[in-house]
């Protein structure tokens, strides 16, 4: 184990603080009614964190982003510093870069755009990938560039393959081919 990373793989030092991205950015099912994607949580007090904190659900407080998991990541990539926040639910599941509406272009700045070009290359490599979200929009990240999700197939499968004319990689939505 990496020792900078305390029992519960996450960074050592590294709290939240005063960021609440996480509770604006990302949708939350466990809530009734559901706390939709980019609305800020009923809960949140913006800047200063949950009102509910002592008796928030379990949900929320197992859950954590990749600035808090990933001690490569500096301090620039705090999600309120950021403009985005970096999740990857799964082992399987591709990373998402949530980026916060206000700030549409903000994962596109240095140094975070060149490193996001570098971890999808990674990814690509890993047979996984990089998907951008901002709003309902999403964009594949690829190593060579950038294909908008056209609207509808959100969340279906794709397939990635080197575009035999050109060598670059080109994605086919496979819903698209049905």
């Amino acid at each position: 184990m990496d020792a900078r990373l305390d029992e519960n793989g996450l960074v050592k030092g590294r709290e939240c603080g005063s960021c609440s991205m996480c509770c604006k950015v990302l949708r939350v099912d466990w809530f009734d009614p559901v706390k939709e994607a980019g609305k800020w949580c009923q809960h949140c007090l913006p800047g200063k964190g949950c009102a509910i904190w002592e008796t928030r659900p379990k949900q929320c407080g197992a859950w954590h982003c990749n600035w808090r998991k990933n001690p490569e990541l500096g301090d620039q990539w705090r999600p309120d510093r950021s403009g985005f926040l970096i999740n990857r639910s799964e082992h399987h599941l591709p990373f998402e870069v949530i980026v916060d509406a206000s700030k549409p272009d903000s994962w596109r700045k240095e140094p975070f755009y060149s490193t996001l070009k570098r971890g999808a290359a990674a990814l690509i490599a890993e047979k996984s990938i990089l998907i951008v979200q901002i709003g309902t929009r999403q964009i594949l990240m690829l190593p060579d560039s950038e294909v908008p999700v056209p609207p509808g197939l959100e969340n279906t499968d794709f397939r990635i393959e080197p575009d035999p004319s050109t060598g670059k990689l080109s994605v086919k939505f496979l819903a698209e081919q049905a």
